[in-house]
């Protein structure tokens, strides 16, 4: 209990430090307020960073300038990977992911911040024709590397999307084509899909009613260069 309320303690004066700093409009000083705390302490400064943006929104640009520049030059904590799990708050730390080309940074489980977004199930389609526009537009690297990594579980974010949030829903053709193209992206390297973790996807398709045209089973079969009717034959 202690531990925690000191914890508590130190984020509390971490953020009381970040505004004091703001206040001096002092660029320098920010990204030292940031520098000279430990991550969970950096996470929350983030995080006030996030809130504030979105509940002043004329001063959106503005917080989010400053949680970019201040991972620039002293990183992302690798705590708040996990929370890049929907499309308002990587918008937001965006210009940060950018900034510090940290799109393939991974937390303590291995995941990316895709692996996250991906997973969500609040969201009943992950945006995959946003990170798609992101490949398109930024041609980075470090983003296609995050596409492609696998976590503890040997899982990409592609696969955590088939395990933790397959819909039997039709998704959007614009959806669909992102996809596709997400899955070109990550193949380009020459790479082979772990066919092994299909057992993870049969026990969601055991769940779930699919047509033997649906979409799933038609990117399943197409991520895991398998046909689509041994791929239905599974549930």
């Amino acid at each position: 209990m202690a531990s925690t309320q000191q914890n508590s303690d130190s984020q509390e004066q971490a953020v009381a430090d970040l505004i004091l700093a703001i206040k001096s409009k002092d660029l320098e000083k920010i990204c030292n307020a940031y520098h000279k705390h430990d991550d969970p302490a950096r996470a929350a400064q983030l995080k006030f960073c996030f809130e504030t943006a979105n509940s002043q929104p004329n001063n959106y640009e503005h917080y989010q300038n400053i949680a970019a520049q201040c991972v620039a030059a002293h990183g992302l904590p690798s705590g708040v990977i996990a929370g890049l799990n929907n499309t308002d708050r990587v918008t937001f730390f965006m210009p940060a992911l950018q900034a510090s080309e940290t799109f393939a940074q991974t937390n303590h489980q291995g995941n990316t911040f895709l692996h996250a977004l991906f997973a969500n199930p609040e969201h009943a389609l992950p945006p995959f024709n946003y990170i798609r526009s992101l490949l398109l537009f930024e041609r980075n690297e470090a983003l296609v590397q995050a596409l492609r990594s696998r976590n503890q579980h040997s899982l990409t974010p592609i696969e955590c999307y088939f395990v933790y949030n397959l819909r039997a829903a039709a998704m959007p053709e614009h959806e669909l084509t992102a996809l596709f193209a997400l899955i070109e992206a990550e193949r380009a390297d020459k790479s082979q899909p772990d066919i092994r973790n299909i057992k993870h996807v049969k026990s969601i398709l055991q769940k779930l009613t699919f047509d033997k045209n649906s979409q799933q089973l038609l990117v399943i079969a197409s991520y895991y260069q398998t046909p689509v009717e041994s791929i239905y034959n599974l549930h």
